[in-house]
């Protein structure tokens, strides 16, 4: 990171909002950590899907309906599938479940919607991926 990247207000601030800055940092870095471990090392099946990997790895699939359904019918027991559609942003008053129960009936969904489904049901960790400023993508070298 460069400096010119980094908020040098942040060095303006008294000690105790610093640190609350810090602990909230903190706190998210370990979410993040425990999240990344059930992620990676919990899971029910030993290979993930290829409609689970980021639509910028060449072997991304677009998922199966079954995929599809898996996920939404989970997320759906924790939640409901109104819930489901209000965290997409696609709740209507009028049908709340119009769209997922197209997209549950064979209908593509957009990448988008399907990477927010696996994101909410913990499924996959998504990061912000920042190539390099020689174009590389360090996360490449994770594709298989």
């Amino acid at each position: 990171m460069n400096t010119h990247d980094m908020n040098l207000n942040l060095l303006e601030l008294d000690f105790d909002a610093q640190e609350k800055i810090n602990q909230k940092f903190n706190f998210e870095k370990n979410l993040s950590i425990a999240h990344c471990a059930v992620v990676n090392f919990c899971p029910q099946k030993a290979i993930l899907p290829d409609s689970y990997r980021s639509i910028d790895d060449p072997k991304y699939q677009h998922p199966t309906q079954n995929e599809f359904n898996e996920v939404v019918e989970h997320l759906a027991q924790v939640h409901s599938l109104g819930v489901v559609s209000k965290m997409l942003g696609i709740y209507r008053k009028n049908d709340p479940n119009k769209t997922i129960k197209n997209w549950m009936n064979g209908a593509k969904i957009p990448y988008t919607a399907w990477r927010m489904l696996l994101v909410l049901d913990g499924r996959v960790v998504q990061t912000n991926r920042l190539t390099m400023p020689d174009g590389d993508k360090p996360w490449a070298k994770y594709y298989d």
